[in-house]
């Protein structure tokens, strides 16, 4: 198994292991999925202009996978609902070189969350490096037909 695929495994072992300790962190739950630079550098831009646009069409034209991790949570959690905030970076290459999500105190839809986002495979950054993105989802039970 390569480091990468260890990576999210990590991180989701290392957050099962406190779920006995309830305290002020897991009223707001969060998650990390480090990617595969850990050198201490500046913060990547944040896209602007038409690349801002193109890559928040590519995010609500695949968000699917968003969708089925909330309606599998909302199965067993009636009333979850809320907003939950992804934070990535997009690489050089145009994939997603890590993830985070807070916003909703549910680990489960965090993680699924998560994983969905660090599969999604964007065009190369106009500038040649990284993009800072932040993207909020909101989540909320449909009415009753």
């Amino acid at each position: 198994m390569t480091s990468r695929c260890l990576l999210p495994l990590l991180a989701f072992f290392s957050l099962a292991a406190g779920a006995g300790e309830p305290d002020a962190a897991q009223k707001r739950a969060s998650l990390v999925v480090e990617g595969e630079d850990p050198t201490e550098e500046p913060s990547p831009p944040i896209p602007q202009g038409d690349e801002r646009r193109i890559i928040g069409d590519y995010i609500r034209d695949n968000s699917t996978p968003i969708r089925e991790c909330y309606e599998k949570r909302l199965r067993e959690s009636p009333t979850l609902q809320g907003k939950l905030v992804t934070r990535f970076d997009i690489g050089p290459s145009g994939r997603v070189i890590g993830a985070t999500a807070d916003g909703i105190a549910d680990r489960e839809l965090i993680v699924c969350v998560v994983t969905a986002v660090r599969n999604f495979e964007f065009d190369k950054p106009h500038s040649g490096g990284k993009l800072r993105i932040a993207y909020p989802f909101k989540f909320e039970p449909r009415p009753a037909k």
